[in-house]
């Protein structure tokens, strides 16, 4: 009897392995394809409005491009402000307007009403230098604005319609400053830079380095559901701790990522707590800042295989329009949306016939072979069959993380 037990177990087993969907670590998959343009636009970067309906996307000869969230292929046309590059944008916590900055000083004022850009201030303001990174404060009063040369200032609209803009003390040995970003909850802002390493900005504009200097930093979010700030360099991620009780105590912890398949370009939000870590070549990266773990979302060879073009252009933007699905943004101009690989229902189907006639002949094996019952594939079979939602997440994310290791 043990025999025949053991038997029709190892014949479930094969059937279980048999309907696993054979394919990479790639937790989703892409769909739609488009392009904003025939020609390579150059972008640099994009940003989302407050309520999360609009993409404004900037680049090279100030470009800027403003397409629906959830529908890219809905645009609105746009004025173009001369001839420079723009590296960075920020929404006012109002959502009706929004700063862009670039080369020679440029700060730009975008308004959602009329979809008019206009001069925010003058190039003299910033003493003509390349402007690279901005983020409003929590309430939206002052406007933090970093430049190529590793200048920080507060800037805010003057009465007599102009600018005002204070530059702040405290500023590092003059590394360019890649990333400035305000917690939404939390009245500290959080700066990145090529070699000064990481700053926070307390509520009185004040600067206090706290570490993580032998790292160039490129990319940088601010879960709105944790009190940490998250940056990426290379293959590395710092997770910062942010004290508002004494903006110096904040802390920074960084953690080396080996296997990731590439290179670190910038991170963005996915949501809640989760991030979408960009990498070159075409790849993306899960970061859940609530454990701080790192699973793999979008391998490279997959990318290939739905396009060889598009894999090599690069990764500068990604939003989210559910849980797990959302849309890339690419350095030409290629907007591809992504979502969950599709469960394979039939071979679910078939399986779970199988299980319902041979359990009854089989509970006794399952009971003497307790060992082969420890299969991770089984395991994960099951967990996907009966456990809870956060279960079945993890199982995937450890199912996809094995898969890796074995490589």
């Amino acid at each position: 009897m043990a025999r025949v037990t053991c038997l029709l177990f190892a014949m479930i087993s094969a059937a279980i392995l048999l309907a696993s969907p054979v394919n990479a670590e790639s937790a989703v998959m892409l769909d739609e394809m488009d392009s904003l343009s025939s020609t390579d636009l150059g972008l640099n970067g994009a940003t989302v409005d407050p309520s999360g309906r609009w993409v404004l996307a900037y680049g090279e000869e100030s470009i800027l491009k403003m397409m629906s969230a959830l529908d890219p292929s809905i645009q609105v046309p746009m004025p173009v402000m001369g001839e420079v590059s723009l590296s960075d944008a920020d929404y006012h916590p109002g959502g009706l307007t929004a700063l862009v900055v670039g080369e020679d000083g440029t700060v730009l004022r975008y308004a959602s009403d009329d979809h008019s850009v206009t001069d925010a201030a003058g190039n003299e303001d910033f003493g003509g230098e390349s402007l690279t990174a901005v983020a409003w404060n929590q309430g939206g009063s002052w406007a933090y604005i970093g430049s190529e040369n590793g200048s920080i200032w507060r800037m805010r609209a003057s009465s007599d319609g102009g600018a005002e803009a204070q530059l702040l003390e405290g500023l590092g040995t003059g590394s360019s400053i890649t990333e400035i970003e305000c917690h939404s909850d939390v009245l500290l802002c959080v700066v990145g830079t090529t070699y000064d390493g990481i700053a926070i900005i307390d509520r009185d504009h004040a600067i206090h380095w706290i570490g993580g200097g032998i790292y160039p930093w490129n990319g940088l979010v601010c879960p709105s559901t944790m009190d940490v700030c998250v940056l990426t360099s290379g293959n590395a991620i710092a997770t910062v701790g942010l004290d508002s009780s004494s903006a110096p105590s904040s802390s920074v912890s960084i953690s080396e990522i080996s296997g990731a398949g590439g290179v670190f370009t910038g991170i963005e939000r996915q949501t809640e707590d989760r991030s979408m870590v960009l990498l070159t070549p075409f790849s993306l990266v899960e970061h859940d800042a609530r454990i701080n773990a790192s699973f793999p979302w979008l391998e490279n060879s997959d990318v290939v295989e739905f396009d060889s073009t598009v894999s090599g252009e690069r990764v500068m933007f990604t939003w989210a329009t559910d849980r797990d699905s959302g849309w890339v943004l690419t350095d030409r101009g290629t907007i591809l949306s992504f979502h969950p690989i599709p469960e394979d229902s039939w071979a679910d189907g078939l399986l779970g016939l199988i299980v319902m006639i041979a359990f009854p002949l089989v509970i006794l094996g399952v009971v003497l072979s307790i060992p082969m019952s420890m299969s991770p594939k089984i395991s994960h079979w099951v967990t996907m069959k009966i456990g809870s939602e956060e279960e079945k997440e993890f199982s995937k994310r450890d199912s996809r993380r094995r898969r890796r290791t074995r490589k």
